[in-house]
């Protein structure tokens, strides 16, 4: 890690056609570097970093790790995510999607096995905002001793001012070799409309749907029709929000390839818990017979 981020100087050419100024990722990189240890304050607020691993079915092993803002206020309340953007001025907020990857960089920096993806949420919205910076976000990247191709940009489900900046900005990512990944599949704006836009290479299907199919035959029906169905798109099905045996093993049964949620580990500063879920998915796999895994 050296001494100070310092972003190339603007101008056209490559996927993201120049820089916008100011450089929101070397913004970002000042006030992670000036707070102490893996946490920072932002108005008010205490945030940190904390990973949950993502578990591959056909090897058997931890693919990666989602990174996860977690925030507590002055009094020591835990503050969800989603109000902490919310309660964020406008003009305020691209310097906190900002400072949240920086961070999240900083603290996998510490802690990185060296042969795992680090999945990093982004907003669409945010992601518009990117058409110009993705060049920027490869560097800051690289500046805390990750390649771009150990990164999957995870597009979380909301809409955005623009479908077709959204696929620019995902274009961008993917040309500076980050993998690319759609969360909460089955919801709102995460629909097949933009699989086929931004033609992810992995879908994380909404926990809902899995939710719905613990303990209703009809419901249970859908899981593996969509996961079928994604994987005819060239994408990888990954199944979250995973709290019990019996909806690991749906999940299993209906060809996901990842699996992440409580029942394997729970979030994390440190990657504690990444064997015990590994351990955790070799029981599942070998206590059932003819649950086939998908090559």
């Amino acid at each position: 890690m050296r001494d100070g981020f310092k972003p190339a100087s603007s101008g056209g050419g490559g996927a993201d056609g120049g820089f916008a100024a100011p450089s929101l990722a070397r913004a970002a990189e000042e006030l992670v570097r000036a707070s102490s240890r893996a946490s920072l304050q932002w108005e008010g607020s205490s945030l940190t970093t904390h990973f949950q691993p993502i578990y591959c079915v056909r090897r058997e092993s931890c693919l990666g790790f989602e990174a996860l803002v977690r925030a507590w206020d002055e009094f020591g309340a835990m503050v969800r995510p989603e109000e902490l953007f919310a309660r964020t001025a406008d003009s305020s907020r691209s310097l906190l999607d900002w400072t949240c990857r920086a961070m999240h960089l900083r603290n996998y920096a510490t802690v990185d096995p060296g042969d795992r993806t680090l999945f990093i949420n982004i907003h669409p919205e945010a992601a518009v905002r990117d058409a110009r910076r993705a060049r920027e976000f490869a560097e800051l990247i690289r500046y805390y001793g990750l390649s771009p191709k150990r990164v999957c940009i995870e597009i979380l489900e909301a809409p955005c001012s623009s479908e077709k900046l959204l696929r620019d900005s995902v274009e961008a990512y993917r040309d500076l070799g980050a993998s690319i990944a759609m969360d909460d599949f089955g919801v709102g704006c995460s629909n097949f409309d933009r699989v086929v836009a931004l033609r992810p290479d992995v879908v994380k299907i909404d926990r809902s749907i899995l939710a719905g199919a613990v303990g209703n035959e009809k419901a249970r029906r859908i899981l593996p029709a969509m996961i079928e169905l994604l994987h005819e798109f060239h994408c990888k099905v990954g199944v979250e929000g995973i709290e019990s045996r019996a909806a690991a093993m749906l999940a299993i049964g209906a060809k996901a390839d990842y699996l992440q949620g409580y029942y394997f580990a729970t979030p994390q500063s440190r990657l504690t818990e990444e064997f015990d879920g590994t351990a955790q998915l070799d029981k599942l796999l070998h206590a059932a017979p003819g649950s086939a895994v998908a090559a």
